[in-house]
């Protein structure tokens, strides 16, 4: 298909960066995923690939070539667009015709193609169905299919599954990752959900305030953030605040509201001694023991959420203001209940403080 490259992507308006200084490479067959807050410029790079914002500087590399002046219906890249945007009184034959149309093709050429994105995308035989006929999940399809059909060399995904039910979602990521591994398409997805972005790209790309904060494969930006801000918006729970010693071995102490929690010495690597730093763990991997230890702290539970196939807690009176455990049982667990909060050093993170 295609490479993707974007060197010092800028868009200012006025005194305002919406993208700052934005470089990146795709390479062919990729999924990449935006990932941010509203605001953050994820939207305004992807318009600015598709061609329908002018960059303030930088490039916007397709196979090499500069697209960044190029109009949109000459960059051979297919839009999806997070409200499908589907001409409500065309079929679906017609709508995912509609680009094939402006290509000027043949009919016979038209109907064959047309016939195999729709199977592609599972909708064989709705063809003649008008949008309002379909549930969200098929119109879905038929918006992929419009995207899909032209054969584009770049896909862009704004926000695809945003409009749709849980359930629907999940079956949906299912079938992206599917169709855009069977295509081999370069593509590229925003998206303000931290699971649906680390369930379908081969990378993840966190931004903030029209910068890049992190830049990683999905095991890489969960499990290992690089800073407190993309640990928070990758769901982690608790944070805790204190000072950190010296090696001893191979961990480190952290003095934390006068208690003390051990870290390995290779996540605090490069912070001196008696710096403040944070310590960020997720829910999952916080857990509720029997004994003391190393790094078990006694609370008491202070708020109980029932989630289904998880519980999450609030412990109070620990190492910081709260400490939120998700535990996976069905033992009903009291309001104001003692309880022993055990913290895997290995599953801490470790941020010194700006």
């Amino acid at each position: 298909m295609a490479t993707l490259e974007l060197n010092g992507l800028t868009k200012r308006f006025g005194s305002f960066t919406a993208v700052d200084n934005m470089n990146l490479k795709a390479a062919d067959g990729e999924m990449i995923a935006l990932l941010g807050g509203s605001g953050c410029g994820k939207t305004t790079t992807l318009r600015m690939i598709a061609g329908f914002a002018e960059p303030t500087e930088g490039s916007i590399l397709v196979d090499g070539e500069d697209v960044a002046k190029i109009p949109p219906y000459k960059r051979n890249i297919g839009i999806f667009f997070q409200n499908y945007a589907l001409f409500p009184h065309m079929t679906v034959f017609e709508n995912v015709a509609f680009g094939l149309k402006l290509q000027k093709l043949k009919k016979p050429e038209i109907a064959q193609r047309v016939a195999e994105i729709l199977a592609l995308v599972k909708l064989t035989g709705l063809d003649k169905r008008y949008p309002r006929e379909l549930s969200g999940g098929q119109q879905q399809r038929v918006a992929l299919a419009r995207a899909l059909v032209t054969r584009p060399h770049i896909l862009l995904l704004d926000e695809p599954l945003s409009n749709l039910d849980a359930k629907l979602r999940i079956e949906m990521q299912v079938e992206i990752k599917r169709i855009q591994k069977e295509l081999g398409i370069t593509t590229i997805i925003v998206t303000h959900d931290h699971e649906e972005a680390v369930s379908l790209a081969d990378r993840v790309i966190v931004m903030h305030e029209g910068k890049i904060q992190q830049i990683g494969s999905p095991n890489e930006i969960f499990e290992r953030p690089c800073s407190a801000f993309v640990a928070d918006f990758m769901g982690f729970s608790t944070f805790i605040q204190g000072t950190i010693g010296p090696e001893e071995g191979d961990k480190r102490p952290v003095s934390c509201s006068g208690k003390l929690l051990y870290v390995p010495g290779a996540a605090a690597e490069g912070i001196e001694a008696g710096s403040p730093v944070t310590l960020a763990v997720r829910s999952e991997n916080i857990q509720l023991v029997e004994e003391e230890g190393e790094n078990t702290l006694p609370g008491t539970i202070s708020a109980v959420t029932y989630k289904g196939t998880t519980t999450r807690l609030e412990v109070t009176g620990c190492v910081a203001e709260t400490v939120c455990p998700a535990v996976n049982e069905y033992t009903q667990r009291q309001l104001g209940e003692a309880v022993l909060v055990h913290i895997p050093a290995q599953r801490i993170c470790v941020y010194k403080n700006v």
